[in-house]
């Protein structure tokens, strides 16, 4: 009689492969279950999330891009709107489509001072001042805009 063969029946080559790759797809889908839910954690702990930039930097950037465009409007026209034109002047004459919102849905504010174009959104609370998100957001600093 001839003696049994010692060893596991899977030493095949091809057992051992299939076995790897089942171990590696399985791995896989395990780590992306687990990222799933760590990206989708806090959408049912906080309701809510905001991927964008934080409000104060969206304001500061709306200030920047009408900055953009009263230079532009200053080369056409050698000029800067008034503040009795205001930000209006940038609409009218196409270097804007629309008048800017600033993130908590309020206007920026225009004014020319001493020849130069000041530009500010007063924050959250949409009054002059306050400190954290209530803060103004302004092209002069320290921003002072009346």
């Amino acid at each position: 009689m001839a003696p049994a063969t010692p060893g596991h029946p899977k030493l095949h080559w091809k057992a051992v492969l299939r076995d790897l790759f089942l171990t590696v797809v399985s791995s896989l889908a395990v780590f992306a279950a687990v990222a799933a839910m760590l990206w989708f954690a806090p959408l049912f702990i906080f309701g809510h999330v905001n991927f964008g930039p934080p409000k104060q930097e969206a304001a500061e950037n709306g200030v920047t891009a009408i900055q953009y465009a009263l230079k532009h409007f200053h080369a056409k026209h050698q000029r800067y709107p008034s503040t009795e034109e205001g930000l209006q002047a940038l609409v009218n004459g196409h270097h804007l489509e629309q008048l800017p919102i600033d993130p908590w849905g309020l206007p920026y504010g225009y004014a020319l001072q001493e020849g130069r174009p000041v530009v500010w959104s007063y924050g959250a609370d949409g009054a002059p001042g306050g400190e954290g998100p209530d803060a103004d957001i302004s092209s002069r600093e320290p921003a002072s805009h009346q």
